[in-house]
Order: C-alpha cells, then sequence, then structure tokens
C-alpha cells in the first residue's frame, strides 16, 4: 500500500462529457492533472492543465483513457508506450474486453501495468464521484490505484483483465432491456387512461420497478428533457460487445440479439446523437 502515497500525476485522456467532470475530482483530491483531448477544451477553472501534444504525458505515474471506444485507446496507447514510459494504464472507457485483453499483452510486453476499469452512473453521478467502477486487474495492481479510482467513485472488482469491460457491457445490455419493457409499459399504461404518476407509484411499488422507472422517467422521459448525458449510439455500442459476449459464451440466439436490433432501428428513426432516452419518442 506505500506505493498508493506516491502516485501524484495523473495524465487523463479523453475530456468529454464525462472526462470532463471526473478529471477535475481527480484535481480536487489533491493531484496534478493533465489533461488530453484533440476536440475538447477544459475550462482552466477546473484545475486540469491541459496540453496540446501527446508527448507531454511523459513521466506521469498514472494515464487513465476515457474514449468512445477500445479501438481509439488502443491507437493511443500503443503511441504512449513507444515512449518508453513507466506509467500505469487504466482504461475508463466502454471497451470490447478481447481488444482489452490483447491490448494488455502488447503493454505487459513493454513493462506497462495495465487495468480496465469502466464506469456506471452518466454524468450526474460522474461529477458528485458517486460512479460505479468496474475493475478488471490482478488485486494486486488494483490495491496500488484503488485510492485514486475511489475519488470518482465505488470500486468494485470484477476479475481479470479484460472484466471490466465485460461486465460493463452486460450492465447496460440489461439496462437497455428494461429500458425497452419499461417505455412500451408506459406508453401502453397512458392509452388506458393512467396517469404516470399512478403509473411510477404502482410500477416502482411492485416487482416491475428497475433503474429506468426508478430514475429515467420521471427525470427525462416525463419532464421531455430528454438530456441523460448518455447518448443512444453509445448504448449501441455497449449492447453490441454484449451481444457478441452473450454469443460466443453461452446462447447463439439470446434476447440480446432482438434488444440490438430494436435499439439500431430507433437509432435509424431519431435524429444523430440522440439520448438514449429519446427511444420513448417513437412511441408517439
Amino acid at each position: 500500500m506505500g506505493e498508493i502515497m506516491t502516485i501524484k500525476n495523473i495524465g487523463f485522456v479523453g475530456l468529454g462529457a464525462m472526462g470532463s467532470v471526473m478529471a477535475p475530482l481527480i484535481v480536487k483530491s489533491g493531484h496534478t492533472v493533465y489533461g488530453y483531448d484533440i476536440k475538447v477544451n477544459i475550462d482552466k477553472s477546473s484545475g486540469v492543465k491541459q496540453v496540446e501534444d501527446i508527448n507531454e504525458l511523459r513521466g506521469l505515474d498514472i494515464i487513465i483513457f476515457m474514449l468512445p471506444n477500445g479501438k481509439i485507446v488502443s491507437e493511443i496507447a500503443h503511441k504512449l508506450m513507444n515512449m518508453n514510459l513507466k506509467s500505469i494504464f487504466i482504461d475508463m472507457s466502454s471497451s470490447d474486453p478481447q481488444e482489452t485483453k490483447e491490448l494488455g499483452d502488447k503493454l505487459k510486453n513493454k513493462g506497462i501495468k495495465f487495468l480496465d476499469a469502466p464506469v456506471s452512473g452518466g454524468v450526474s453521478r460522474a461529477k458528485t464521484g458517486d460512479l460505479m467502477i468496474m475493475a478488471g486487474s490482478d488485486e494486486k495492481l488494483l490495491e496500488e490505484v484503488d485510492d485514486l479510482l475511489s475519488v470518482m467513485g465505488k470500486v468494485q472488482f470484477a476479475g481479470p483483465l479484460g472484466s471490466g469491460h465485460a461486465i460493463k457491457a452486460l450492465n447496460n445490455y440489461v439496462s437497455a432491456a428494461g429500458l425497452i419493457a419499461s417505455f412500451e409499459a408506459l406508453a401502453t399504461a397512458r392509452s388506458f387512461g393512467i396517469k404516470p404518476e399512478n403509473f411510477l407509484k404502482i410500477i416502482n411499488g411492485a416487482t416491475g420497478k428497475n433503474n429506468t422507472t426508478e430514475v429515467k422517467l420521471n427525470k427525462f422521459v416525463i419532464s421531455k428533457k430528454f438530456n441523460s448525458g448518455f447518448s443512444l449510439d453509445l448504448m449501441v455500442k455497449d449492447v453490441s460487445i454484449a451481444k457478441k459476449l452473450i454469443k460466443k459464451s453461452v446462447y447463439n440466439k439470446s434476447l440480446s440479439e432482438r434488444i440490438l436490433s430494436y435499439l439500431k432501428e430507433s437509432q435509424n428513426k431519431l435524429l444523430k446523437k440522440a439520448d438514449h432516452t429519446e427511444i420513448y419518442k417513437i412511441f408517439k
């Protein structure tokens, strides 16, 4: 545990919706954070020191990735690994677990420690440091970075490298199934003259309650705000990963295929970059 105290300088690659609120929390915890993003400029009041060149991430203790997908993570990681870094790499993005394992092998050959630690909770919980962090790693390595990760949320060990990304995709698959069922149920209830507030009281007091009925319906759908901060595109990506894992490991014709098909049809009907809660608009 003594190594934890030496962790001071952090690189944070990816300053989008999630990264832009996660990185400042690390600054507030007493670390120096160097941010890098090819598109986004983070507010200077965040305390994050933004760099324009990836070479400026040399000599840091830890480099965190929060990027759109694993392929981009791999591209950046390959550039960094050729700098003879001694940093620990942490991928907090939603990546394909098989790609994560392959990248891990390459990083290991370069002497770079690597773990996957994707998150769940969205922008609202990222702001408050209340994310669920799913870690795939050697447990001793997780101990080295646990204090840092805990600044951003609750850390739960999942299993070996790649396990974090696997459970993240599976979690979002289960979430998508509940989302679609809840939207269909609400639309049907309204056709029977059941008011949304009564629908929520009954469902959330019974066995059908889930994250969508307890959080998303009132906050983003019934309010017509549709601004959860999690895009339909990202949900499609995660459920695609889950479907591939389920098909390979468990069952060739799983429910995941129908859920993914439903999401893709919704994607085609809605505007680009739609929030995932906008799927409800289709029922109108």
